[in-house]
């Protein structure tokens, strides 16, 4: 099963089948009803692995697609923010762009963003926060002196007293950067791509950051709203090895009735999606200490 409705702040649910009846207390959830409905949406349970459900670990997706569970709506606020750029952007379709091209291979799904037939660029959007996108960068920074000449006035971890002081000077070092799951996905969609007879030379991820512009951005070294991030390309071999194993377990699974091996630490950010940012946290025997792992 899919998510099943919503949570609303003081702990009591709604379902989904009422609030596009319109029985929710908007003025309670802090949310437009058509807002509601629209995050309300969910996918078959019963339709083929999806490239982005194949990179969660099998458990996730296995509980995601045999447990009813509510959601939290303001976790959804962002996903929301992003399909609707999607949809505006898939206005510009033309005779030189593939938009929102759905791909299949192996029983395997997936939709890339935008594939340029001239260039032979593939292209993926994204919105995240500046601490992702500084990861993906490859951000990092030395310290130098402060050009307008100050002095430090008392002594600290900082330097001593008397002393010049120093500012962050940041830089991309191309060595740290972190393609995450993002490198996966993109490189299996450029795959699929060439599996249907497209040819990919390039390959980017356009970012749009939530905080572009404020004081946590720029303390990353992040000075802009949208960065384009070239992405290196993956061995075939092993994306094929990374998803075929990962839709096997999946679907195994799913036909068993048997609950998968617990996630990867790779998969739960280690540890921190189990304890916040998972939707089936609290169903998860690994989690809740009902299943040793």
């Amino acid at each position: 099963m899919p998510a099943v409705g919503f949570i609303y702040p003081n702990g009591n649910t709604v379902s989904f089948d009422d609030v596009r009846e319109g029985n929710v207390d908007i003025l309670e959830m802090g949310m437009s009803l058509p807002t509601l409905i629209e995050m309300s949406k969910e996918r078959d349970p019963n339709r083929k692995p999806s490239t982005t459900e194949l990179l969660n670990g099998a458990c996730e997706s296995y509980l995601k697609r045999t447990k009813e569970y509510y959601v939290d709506p303001q976790d959804r606020a962002f996903s929301l923010a992003g399909t609707m750029h999607h949809s505006r952007l898939e206005q510009h379709e033309d005779d030189r762009h593939l938009l929102e091209q759905k791909l299949e291979e192996f029983n395997i799904t997936g939709i890339a963003d935008l594939y340029d037939k001239e260039t032979k660029i593939l292209l993926d959007y994204k919105n995240t926060g500046s601490y992702k996108c500084a990861k993906l960068l490859g951000m990092t920074y030395k310290l130098v002196k402060d050009p307008s000449g100050a002095r430090y006035k008392v002594n600290g971890s900082w330097g001593k007293k008397g002393s010049p002081k120093t500012i962050k000077e940041w830089y991309r070092d191309e060595g740290l950067a972190d393609f995450g799951d993002w490198g996966w996905q993109v490189n299996w969609y450029r795959y699929l791509l060439e599996k249907s007879g497209y040819d990919v030379e390039r390959m980017y991820i356009q970012v749009t950051l939530r905080d572009g512009g404020l004081a946590v951005a720029r303390s990353r070294g992040l000075d802009r709203h949208i960065y384009l991030v070239e992405v290196p390309k993956y061995d075939d071999e092993v994306l094929e090895f990374k998803f075929l194993s990962s839709r096997d377990e999946l679907v195994k699974a799913l036909e068993t009735g048997n609950l998968p091996s617990k996630c990867s630490k790779e998969e739960t950010w280690d540890g921190r999606k189990c304890e916040s940012y998972c939707d089936v946290r609290n169903l998860c025997p690994y989690n809740n200490g009902s299943v040793n792992g």
